[in-house]
């Protein structure tokens, strides 16, 4: 009899130790995926922007300099344009918030350069950390889960010749 009874006591004061240990491996587990989540997240926009420039530098290939008066003009209204139209359209599948502070109003924030016969294009998402697509989680203790960079950026470059 009392073997029985003893083991009665420690079952009750064990009650509680399974949802103890199930909140603190949740806990370890949510982190760990949580941390997955956002960078693959990471890397997805990160790859998506050295596409959209890449494409982008790919589409001023089919301008044609004849076509315009002056290289400026050329550079300004020919290749400028269609760049930032090709870069734009790479990155509808964003959220309207995010297109909006990456590419700014009618694509102006695409950095398109034209020096000679060379063009490079770059597409950056500028202070990640002020903006997240995703909330940084920040564990008590020890601050920003993960190190996010500061800009997120694809670029790409081409010879117009």
């Amino acid at each position: 009899m009392k073997h029985i009874s003893s083991r009665r006591i420690s079952r009750h004061r064990q009650s509680g130790a399974a949802a103890i240990e199930f909140a603190l491996l949740f806990m370890l587990f949510f982190t760990l995926f949580y941390a997955l989540v956002t960078y693959a997240i990471l890397f997805l926009l990160q790859s998506s922007f050295v596409f959209a420039a890449s494409e982008g530098a790919r589409a001023a290939i089919a301008v044609d300099p004849m076509a315009y008066s002056s290289s400026a003009q050329y550079a300004n209204e020919g290749i400028a344009s269609r760049v930032r139209h090709t870069v734009g359209n790479a990155l509808t599948w964003l959220p309207e918030s995010v297109r909006e502070h990456v590419l700014g109003a009618g694509n102006s924030k695409v950095v398109v350069d034209v020096a000679g016969n060379s063009l490079s294009v770059r597409v950056v998402y500028s202070n990640y950390n002020d903006n997240p697509v995703i909330p940084i989680l920040t564990i008590p203790g020890y601050g920003p889960m993960l190190p996010m960079p500061l800009d997120l950026q694809g670029n790409a470059r081409i010879n117009l010749v």
